[in-house]
């Protein structure tokens, strides 16, 4: 992928990220952009409405809904609450050349960081846990990225 064609996938991808979680919280009688005002309360909206969805029962067209819609709102969680962004980062073991990725952490300030496969992260907790929380899947990034910090 050329340096250009990224920089304009980055944006459709961070702009489609955006509306599919600002959709999700609409569609729950929620400001779509929660996510950006007060992530912490996206979060646990979310979690009272996805964590009970038993990804084993779901087929397959289901369960790639859940991955992208899960995919979607902790990738905005990250940006909103860190100062991130999405990133491609190519990768020749990959099938499509590369993975979206959260990168470019700003908060807190003064901490070496990682870039986090969201999706990956997503698709690890779908395919080994009964349900999934954002809450839970949010701690692990934070923890995947170096940025976390204990929430009161």
């Amino acid at each position: 992928m050329s340096t250009d064609t990224a920089a304009l996938d980055v944006t459709e991808w961070a702009a489609a990220c955006r509306g599919r979680a600002g959709d999700l919280l609409a569609g729950l009688g929620h400001a779509p952009g929660l996510l950006r005002t007060d992530p912490r309360a996206a979060v646990r909206v979310l979690d009272e409405n996805l964590a009970h969805e038993i990804p084993a029962l779901l087929d397959g067209e289901e369960w790639t809904r859940l991955h992208t819609l899960l995919t979607a709102c902790l990738g905005e969680y990250l940006i909103s609450v860190h100062g991130a962004h999405w990133a491609w980062l190519e990768d020749s073991a990959s099938p499509v050349g590369g993975r979206w990725v959260v990168t470019g952490f700003t908060r807190p300030t003064a901490r070496r960081t990682a870039a986090v496969d969201v999706g990956a992260l997503v698709g690890e907790a779908l395919a080994s846990e009964p349900s999934v929380g954002l809450t839970a899947l949010a701690d692990r990034a934070e923890r995947a990225a170096g940025v976390h910090v204990v929430h009161g």
